[in-house]
Order: structure tokens, then C-alpha cells, then sequence
């Protein structure tokens, strides 16, 4: 096993753990000194790609979430892309509920939870379901104390080319990965409310302007 592994399988997932409660989806790439904070539903494969791509298996790690000690990694380029929360949402429930039943509901509820507007009930009903990776705050994803660089889904080919350049990768504009269906859909009023006050949040640090 590589030193890099042993930092990472041995490290960061058995000890780190004991000093740090917080747990990120971790992506590393040894040789380009990267370090990819994930946000599902914001072009996570496509990044995934470019940052695999060309790279042996010993020089980049798709981690499970860990947690990590920035102390290690002062000479990686820490990044993370983001996107509207609301977009967000949207594209996990068109990905999670529209196109394959990824919360495994029963066939009555699964039916219902087509209307955006009743998923959202359903939320605020369950709210444990927020916990999932789709649909938890992207604030929780990222260590913002510690980060480079934060690029917009809104701006995603300016953002990562720009990202590209300062990695030292190319950006291939062909390789966008996983786009969610679209689907038509309106969300009431109250609802819009209530998203908001989840992703408080992720609004304030990210979209302040849309607050």
C-alpha cells in the first residue's frame, strides 16, 4: 500500500476520527496536491472525471467521508463548486424521486411524492431524509475555514476552467456527466419558505443576495 493510502485509509478514517467530529466526502489527488471537497448534485461526476482521468488508482482516492486534519494538507488546493440551494433541491428530487425511487418508498407514496410540493411536505414531515448527501446542506459538505477556492454551478465553465488552469488539468467542456431530467414543476409559496430556512445556511454563504 502507497504512503498516500496509509495517510488515507489508516489516517483519516481511524484516527482523525477521534479528533474531529465532522466527516467530508473527500476526494484527493496525490499528485496534483488536490484536495475536492464533494457536493453531490453539483456536477460531481463531471469533476470526478477530470480529476481521475489520466491518474493511476495510487494517485487518486474517491473517499467515503472522513474526517481529515487540515494541518496535513497546507500545501493542497482545496476546492468545492456549489449551487443555488433551491436548483439543488430541485435536481435531487427530479434525480431521487422522478427518475428512480432512490428513497425507497412504497408504490402509494412514491406516486404522490411526484409533485414537488408534496415531497416537500413530506419533508417537513421526516426530516431525517435532509440528512442524506442529496439533500443536506452544502455549508456541512465543505470545510469553509479551510477552502481555496469556491466555484458556482451558475458559472460552471468559467469557474472550472478557471479551476483547471490552477490545478494544472484541462477542462474538456464535452464531459458533462449525469444531467438530471427536466421536469416541469412550480413550488407554493410556503414551501419556498420553508427551503429557504433549511438552507439558511448555504444562502448566507454562499448566495447572500438571494436571501
Amino acid at each position: 500500500m502507497t504512503t498516500n493510502k496509509i495517510k488515507h485509509f489508516y489516517f483519516n478514517k481511524y484516527i482523525a476520527s477521534l479528533l474531529k467530529p465532522e466527516r467530508y466526502y473527500l476526494s484527493y489527488n496525490f499528485k496534483l496536491k488536490v484536495l475536492w471537497f464533494r457536493v453531490y448534485k453539483v456536477a460531481s461526476r463531471t469533476i470526478n472525471w477530470h480529476l481521475k482521468e489520466g491518474f493511476s488508482m495510487n494517485e487518486y482516492i474517491y473517499s467515503s467521508p472522513v474526517a481529515y486534519l487540515p494541518a496535513l494538507y497546507k500545501d493542497y488546493f482545496k476546492f468545492a463548486f456549489v449551487r443555488d440551494p433551491i436548483d439543488r433541491f430541485v435536481s435531487a428530487w427530479s434525480d431521487k424521486v422522478i427518475a428512480q425511487n432512490y428513497f425507497s418508498l412504497d408504490p402509494d407514496l412514491y406516486r404522490d411524492l411526484q409533485d414537488i410540493n408534496a415531497f416537500i411536505r413530506f419533508l417537513r414531515q421526516n426530516e431525517k431524509y435532509l440528512n442524506d448527501i442529496h439533500l443536506k446542506t452544502q455549508t456541512s459538505l465543505i470545510d469553509i475555514e479551510n477552502i481555496d477556492f469556491i466555484g458556482k454551478f451558475e458559472n460552471f465553465e468559467h469557474d472550472f476552467t478557471d479551476l483547471a488552469k490552477r490545478i494544472g488539468i484541462t477542462y474538456v467542456k464535452s464531459r458533462v456527466l449525469n444531467r438530471s431530467p427536466k421536469v416541469p414543476y412550480s413550488i407554493e409559496k410556503d414551501n419556498i419558505e420553508y427551503l429557504k430556512s433549511v438552507y439558511w445556511e448555504d444562502y448566507s454563504n454562499f448566495y447572500p443576495d438571494k436571501l
